[in-house]
């Protein structure tokens, strides 16, 4: 794909125009364009890099997308999907929603309660208009030379922002819905670039849902690919608690690159669950730094993969400092001829000693065409550390399907116990309000879609 195409496709011009239109300062343009012109000169990743493994990064054209602006208008009014609707009904306690749905914007006031307390919880787009001053040094305060992230730092043009003070506990989730249609009748693709930001102050506690998803519209579907390129970042100040959700559910013809960086400081934590049950192709990359003494981060994913769907997830836990600890648990099942990749990382500073770390990546093949690799690395420059790794890669018990069945269930019906058996031990440590009995309809509406 020639760079041309790209300038043609999301022109300097663009970065202008998002600036002007949003009324944005003259410091987030500068942010914008630098970001633009850092991206013009990486080089497109290829399925040779060493994080792009087995990404079909060609079947993405990037000169026929047609980028779109997510909440142009505030509607409290405007349609909720009906599944997110009835998601809302397992978060009834929660402390806020954050919804763009097509061009328009929905936010359910904070309670006076939280507002005293300093709590801001808004869509982006309106915190650069009225949080301007603190929001600004997040914007800039995670680098990256990676090819999309610096895209999604140029347009990102939709998405939330957390800020919860210094010593405020909140119980009740916070909830974010990115939703898109990703074909309406037009002959190309669309692209959104959504941003989320999470600050959580000093020995604060809060949690948050993030989904993202997409629907075809209701025209005759084409084979024109879309693109969702997301950026999280998530800064967990000293002492503070942090738990996070995120579930991506894009329709078969989406390209979906994510990308969320965790800064976990001294005694911080940081625990975060990713639900992937949808999309053609999705790249995922989860890096948590542990910059400080006590710092700890537990990080869980779920994968259901059906048809021929293609999953890539890379997960890189830095351990920066001493006493620091990390857990990951990544579990896959596929149906069909799905594919995954697992790529998992454990990073080790020298000064990181006592550093305790464990990942494992289980995946479990429920279509005979069905295809799971993993790969789990240590770097470790510290001698005095607690670093372990485990994978499996095996194909379901067929005898237990057929046992389920003799017992008069259907085989989706068995399909479904022994997923959501493969999945409980992750489900049942998510402690988000009633998340996990979210998820569980979810996978199990999953696993029984024709």
């Amino acid at each position: 794909m020639s760079e041309s195409k790209l300038i043609n496709t999301f022109a300097r011009e663009r970065v202008d125009n998002l600036a002007s239109q949003n009324g944005e300062p003259s410091w987030l343009k500068e942010l914008r364009v630098s970001s633009w012109e850092a991206y013009l000169q990486t080089p497109m990743p290829t399925g040779r890099d060493e994080g792009w493994r087995k990404t079909e990064i060609d079947s993405l054209d990037l000169s026929t997308l047609n980028a779109i602006d997510l909440s142009t208008k505030n509607d409290l009014k405007a349609k909720l999907p009906d599944w997110f609707e009835t998601a809302l009904t397992f978060f009834d306690n929660h402390s806020g929603v954050v919804a763009e749905v097509g061009h328009s914007s929905i936010s359910a006031k904070l309670s006076a309660d939280l507002v005293s307390q300093g709590v801001i919880f808004c869509s982006i787009k309106q915190a650069l208009h009225d949080h301007a001053e603190l929001i600004r040094p997040y914007l800039s305060k995670i680098g990256s030379d990676q090819k999309f992230v610096l895209m999604n730092k140029a347009l990102f043009n939709s998405g939330t922002f957390l800020y919860v003070p210094a010593n405020v506990e909140i119980e009740g989730p916070f909830v974010s819905l990115t939703h898109f249609t990703s074909l309406n009748g037009a002959p190309n693709g669309v692209a959104i670039f959504p941003r989320l930001i999470a600050v959580l102050g000093k020995h604060s506690k809060a949690s948050l849902v993030n989904v993202l998803s997409s629907e075809q519209g209701k025209e005759s579907k084409s084979s024109s690919r879309s693109l969702a390129n997301a950026l999280v970042e998530v800064h967990v100040e000293a002492g503070a608690k942090f738990e996070y959700l995120e579930l991506q559910k894009f329709d078969d013809n989406v390209f979906a690159i994510t990308r969320t960086h965790n800064q976990v400081e001294q005694d911080a934590v940081i625990k975060s669950l990713t639900v992937a049950i949808g999309g053609s192709q999705l790249k995922g990359d989860i890096v948590t730094v542990l910059n400080a003494h006590g710092a700890s981060s537990d990080l869980q994913g779920i994968v259901l993969g059906d048809t021929d769907e293609h999953y890539s997830f890379n997960t890189i836990q830095k351990h920066n400092a001493p006493n620091t600890t990390s857990n990951i648990n990544f579990r896959v099942a596929l149906k069909g001829n799905a594919q995954s990749i697992y790529q998992g990382i454990i990073e080790v500073a020298k000064v990181a000693q006592k550093t305790a770390a464990f990942q494992s990546n289980k995946n479990l093949l429920l279509g005979a065409e069905a295809r799971a690799d993993s790969i789990p690395k240590l770097e470790i420059l510290a001698d005095d550390v607690k670093c372990s790794h485990g994978a499996t890669v095996g194909p379901v018990d067929r005898e237990q399907i057929f046992y389920l069945m003799s017992r008069g269930l259907a085989a989706p019906e068995a399909e479904e116990l022994i997923v959501t058996g493969f999945f409980r031990q992750i489900l049942e440590a998510c402690t988000i309000g009633r998340a996990k009995e979210w998820v569980y309809d979810v996978l199990a509406e999953k696993i029984h879609q024709v």
